[in-house]
């Protein structure tokens, strides 16, 4: 590891500002995969999917009307499963 001498608090920002910015450029689009080939999506991707907030999002993942996966701490949704929620009727009875 190299040894750094600054002498301003810009120079250490410049530093970290370069880095982050060759970080985000060599990285690629993340696209999670489950076991069977599924592609996962996030909230906010799912949000947009169904052109609705993420609060409703979260609303419909506490009644059940949309299935949820936790991995690593994320919550993702089966692009499939969104997709046939899509199409799918169901009748409430109150």
């Amino acid at each position: 590891m190299n040894k750094l001498i600054l002498t301003s608090q810009e120079e250490l920002i410049e530093i970290i500002q370069k880095t982050v910015e060759e970080a985000v450029k060599n990285s690629s689009p993340v696209v999670l995969k489950s076991g069977q080939g599924e592609t996962l999506l996030s909230r906010k991707e799912t949000a947009d999917k169904l052109k609705i907030s993420l609060v409703t999002l979260n609303d419909w993942t506490k009644r059940g009307m949309i299935q949820s996966y936790i991995i690593g701490g994320r919550v993702l949704y089966k692009e499939s499963e969104i997709e046939k929620s899509l199409h799918q009727v169901r009748t409430v009875k109150y």
